[in-house]
């Protein structure tokens, strides 16, 4: 009787694959004489055959050597492990390095029992082995994805050739390894949908991080022969002056994945060890979010909807950079904006295109502030104004004025919650009877990452520990909280994406009172909190409870 598969120590694979019904005695006895009439793997006949799929027998030789399945279509290897083999032994061994644990490599393999391809790459990597199986289709799509031409670059870096130093400089940042480099670090930023890349010089490297979910993660280390060239191609990138390396500098860029376009804002500061180089990722879809996405619970909803329908007065929203305050305002106008409005914009810079919004952009170096473009827009008939920040006393109060003369302005200023808002306005020399006279909502928020839906087990559990103050808000003394496990879909994290924690101040008669007699934000917030506001760290729990987060990420973020 014919060998129903190779052995090596374990179940025959054939006897898997009858197990499992992926195919019958017939199909797999015209797969054993395929393998002997030409010579090839088992694994193989019943591929060319069709008798089983790529997922088949991929979960077959996982099941033969209890090995775990990555699904190589939905994360993105690191360049720093697949750049220790070479694209041909890659290819030809059908053996990708995905990430690294402690010492250890782990390598995603279509044939997991290829023991010499695994004891190869022990030797040219100097590490641990850790297999795990991919499907042959993931696998030439991954390789073919990473080792292609992968981003190119819009007009901004098409600029002559100059001379002299600077011409070193570009002739550096145009090679085609350098090239490739920075193409792969953004290309795997944009796929693990990070918001920030960091170039941090140090010593004896360039450290790389980039910033997911509100939080930074190393990601690679940059040779210092190689430092300078990247700085230089960053610069080409957005349009910066290279020969310029010791004053910080400005850039834009649109960049082109094979999946996405993404505009990049990048920014330069001289440090000991050379400039550092901070990448904004802005994908437009990130702010195309509804109002009932954002995250409000329904009665918070309805006071932010009732204040929207005002047709003059102002609304605040506010928290420290990175809160999601601009995608709260987008889906804001996207929801008032109609033919029978005209919307103005001052912003800085135009995050979001809006069809039917009249958008602009300030520019401080030729005197066009906030300030000065609102001087102009109050002229120019709007109905609504959206202000992109209030940074100052005088655009502070050309905003309080147009909203008193018939106009709906909204805005973002830096605090740390809503009723703090009020005392951040006086501070700035706005009186407070204009203030008490004018606003009619403000909206606190922060984000807070979100727990992975794909490693988060509904048992995976464990007691909440509260405080007096929080047991009597929750009516509850024994609650049971979600933990972040961490899978390789989430980079072992355990979250994905983020969620938005809000507190909604409805600016009622009895707190616009509080205002007018110059109330402190604490006076204030005990009057809110008496009218039914949720706080921050009250609507944080309340998430932590539908196990959407964790008590940790909503202290980090509303202490």
């Amino acid at each position: 009787m014919r060998s129903r598969g190779a052995q090596n120590g374990g179940r025959r694979l054939g006897d898997i694959l009858l197990e499992k019904r992926f195919v019958n005695d017939e199909q797999l006895e015209r797969a054993l004489s395929y393998q002997n009439e030409n010579g090839a793997r088992l694994g193989e006949a019943l591929l060319k055959l069709g008798f089983v799929s790529d997922e088949q027998l991929a979960q077959a030789l996982a099941s033969q050597k209890h090995l775990p399945i990555v699904p190589l279509g939905e994360i993105f290897p690191n360049p720093r492990a697949v750049g220790l083999l070479t694209e041909k032994f890659i290819r030809a061994r059908q053996v990708i390095p995905v990430d690294f644990d402690r010492d250890a490599l782990i390598v995603a393999m279509v044939n997991p029992l290829d023991v010499v391809t695994l004891d190869d790459v022990r030797v040219m990597t100097g590490h641990e082995v850790m297999p795990v199986v991919t499907t042959h289709t993931a696998f030439t799509e991954t390789v073919d994805y990473f080792f292609s031409n992968k981003g190119s670059l819009s007009e901004a870096d098409r600029d002559e050739i100059g001379s002299g130093a600077v011409a070193e400089d570009r002739r550096i940042a145009e090679e085609k390894s350098v090239v490739a480099l920075v193409n792969d670090i953004l290309d795997s930023a944009i796929k693990r949908r990070a918001s920030d890349v960091h170039f941090e010089p140090q010593l004896y490297e360039m450290i790389v991080r980039i910033r997911i979910d509100g939080v930074l993660h190393p990601f690679s280390e940059i040779p210092n022969d190689v430092k300078g060239g990247v700085i230089s191609r960053l610069k080409i990138m957005g349009d910066m002056d290279i020969a310029e390396k010791r004053l910080p500098q400005d850039g834009r860029a649109t960049y082109r994945s094979p999946d996405q376009t993404v505009d990049l804002r990048i920014a330069s500061i001289p440090t000991a060890y050379g400039e550092n180089m901070t990448i904004r990722l802005l994908d437009e879809s990130m702010f195309e979010i509804s109002l009932e996405e954002l995250g409000m619970s329904e009665s918070e909803l309805m006071v932010f909807r009732r204040a929207l329908t005002r047709p003059h007065g102002q609304i605040l929203i506010t928290g420290p950079t990175g809160s999601g305050k601009s995608t709260t305002l987008y889906s804001a106008l996207e929801e008032i904006n109609k033919p029978s409005v005209k919307i103005y914009t001052v912003e800085d810079p135009v995050e979001r295109k809006m069809p039917g919004v009249l958008q602009s952009q300030v520019k401080p170096t030729i005197g066009l502030t906030f300030a000065a473009a609102l001087r102009s827009l109050v002229r120019s008939d709007p109905d609504i104004i959206m202000i992109g920040e209030i940074r100052d006393r005088e655009t502070a109060i050309i905003a309080t004025e147009a909203s008193l003369t018939g106009h709906l302005v909204l805005s973002t200023l830096h605090t740390n919650d809503a009723p703090s808002t009020i005392t951040r306005l006086a501070e700035m020399g706005v009186p407070p009877y204009l203030t008490a006279s004018s606003l009619e909502c403000v909206v606190a928020q922060r984000l807070a990452r979100r727990l992975c839906p794909h490693c988060l087990a509904t048992d995976v559990l464990k007691p909440m520990h509260m405080t007096e103050a929080e047991r009597a808000f929750l009516g509850s003394h024994e609650v049971s909280i979600g933990v972040a496990v961490g899978c390789r879909r989430c980079y072992g994290t355990g979250y994905s994406g983020r969620l938005g924690i809000f507190e909604v101040l409805p600016v009622t008669r009895q707190i616009k009172q509080a205002m007018t007699e110059g109330a402190t934000s604490d006076a204030i917030r005990d009057a809110a909190v008496g009218a039914g506001m949720t706080t921050l760290r009250q609507d944080g729990l309340r998430k932590v409870l539908r196990h959407l987060t964790t008590i940790d990420e909503v202290r980090r973020v509303t202490m």
